[in-house]
């Protein structure tokens, strides 16, 4: 009856999504998942925003395509501090149905190729692809000092793009970054912004979870490169209001015509987001104590939770970088290689689904975020347990240690215990000298202590 265009056709569903959506399937089956997979934070709506809900919940209008004007006044100046009085007051600012579909307006709004460092969020090169426009990838490096883009490789991937025939014209950065966990110092944000001007390149800057920082610091390019960066961000990491999609876009007005070009995006497209969403977002931006000890509380929570992750993994001789912020970790199973070759584990989507059909972890293969097939890395979200009794118990005066995890979080220590055992059943057994030595507070679930 009908055709799908070919660009539909070559795309697959979102991993992230596919993971959640299997999950749910096994659990209402009764099956033990170890939910890995799927980056939406566990804790409870704070109270006051509940009701705020509850009160705007008779608003029927539609509202400005930029966005309800309180709440235009109220990001602007709950950001103004962390973005600095020159940018705020020289960007406009729209209200989006979550900041995906911002990204996704200005990859639309701007003509050129996108440049993607990898690894990167999983949505980025598909819209790209969906907008019949070309991914340029720029590699980036772990480690435990963060998530390092260098400003020459960057420079020779434009030029390479460019001699390729391609046209880069925008970078998009993601910090605290999905999929690793990692930040990108300071003195490398500036020295991108550096290229990126000297290049003529817009910056798109993903700050979806500056606020899940776990040093408590808002970093932003935009402090070196105020007139070129546009800023996507929103209330579904630090509030956990995944389901609200409420975005925030900045667009600075040096951009002559982008502001322009996204409002027409909205007039013909979302329109607006609801009333009642934009209304009782108003009072997540209006820095009421109750609610900024509640963003602080849970980013506590976060860290402990994902650097018991990471700190159990490298345990178990996994390179694994201690997460920096957000609520993920990006372990690289290469010192394994040869032993998980020897099992027919050979790139990471074998790694991801042995994982998943021999121990029900589910996870996401390093691909899905721009690796090539080759790379043996995972990307693992650290969100399954009740946020709402373990943010309670932590409230209420309980120390965040290693017996924090083990009470509230079970399944984040069982899925640490799974990968040891993985490795033990998947990967030749190395000496004791071969494996590196980790300190990891209170953890008895590395292979030593097996051993």
């Amino acid at each position: 009856m009908i055709k799908l265009t070919q660009t539909i056709q070559d795309l697959p569903h979102s991993p992230t999504l596919w993971a959640n959506d299997l999950v749910h399937q096994k659990r209402k089956s009764n099956e033990t998942v170890y939910h890995m997979g799927f980056g939406e934070s566990p804790f409870p709506v704070p109270e006051r925003l509940n009701i705020a809900l509850g009160e705007a919940a008779h608003r029927k209008d539609y509202l400005p395509a930029d966005g309800l004007p309180e709440l235009i006044e109220a990001v602007r100046e709950y950001y103004r501090p962390l973005l600095g009085d020159d940018y705020v007051d020289n960007s406009d600012i729209l209200i989006t149905p979550g900041s995906k579909l911002f990204l996704y307006s200005v990859q639309m709004a701007v003509e050129g190729d996108l440049l993607m460092p990898v690894p990167s969020w999983v949505s980025y090169g598909p819209q790209a692809h969906m907008l019949h426009t070309q991914v340029v990838k720029v590699p980036a490096r772990l480690d435990d000092e963060g998530y390092h883009i260098d400003a020459e490789t960057l420079r020779a991937a434009i030029h390479e793009g460019r001699k390729a025939g391609k046209n880069p014209t925008k970078l998009i950065l993601n910090a605290p970054n999905n999929p690793t966990g990692l930040v990108i110092p300071d003195a490398e944000l500036e020295a991108i912004a550096q290229v990126c001007r000297e290049e003529e390149i817009l910056i798109i800057s993903d700050e979806i979870y500056g606020l899940v920082d776990y040093e408590n610091t808002y970093r932003s390019i935009t402090k070196y490169a105020p007139d070129i960066t546009t800023v996507s961000t929103g209330l579904s990491k630090h509030l956990s209001l995944g389901g609200w999609r409420i975005g925030v876009g900045f667009v600075p007005k040096a951009l002559g015509g982008l502001h322009g070009a996204l409002r027409v995006i909205t007039s013909e497209t979302w329109s607006c987001v609801p009333s009642p969403i934009q209304k009782a977002s108003v009072e997540a931006y209006k820095r009421h104590q109750d609610v900024e000890d509640h963003i602080k509380a849970c980013t506590e929570v976060h860290a402990l939770m994902n650097r018991t992750i990471s700190d159990g993994l490298k345990a178990h001789g996994i390179i694994c970088p201690r997460t920096q912020g957000a609520f993920y970790n990006y372990p690289n199973f290469e010192p394994f290689r040869q032993g998980l070759a020897a099992n027919g584990i050979v790139t990471g989507q074998d790694l991801h689904v042995t994982l998943l059909e021999k121990y029900n972890l589910a996870q996401i293969s390093g691909k899905a975020f721009g690796e090539n097939a080759d790379v043996l890395t995972l990307r693992l979200s650290g969100c399954d347990y009740d946020g709402a009794v373990a943010l309670a118990a932590y409230q209420a005066g309980e120390e965040l240690n290693y017996a924090f995890v083990q009470k509230y979080a079970p399944r984040v220590i069982r899925a640490i215990e799974i990968f040891g055992e993985f490795l033990d059943a998947y990967a030749k057994p190395k000496t004791d000298s071969m494996i590196p030595v980790y300190s990891v507070s209170e953890t008895q679930t590395s292979r030593a202590a097996r051993k």
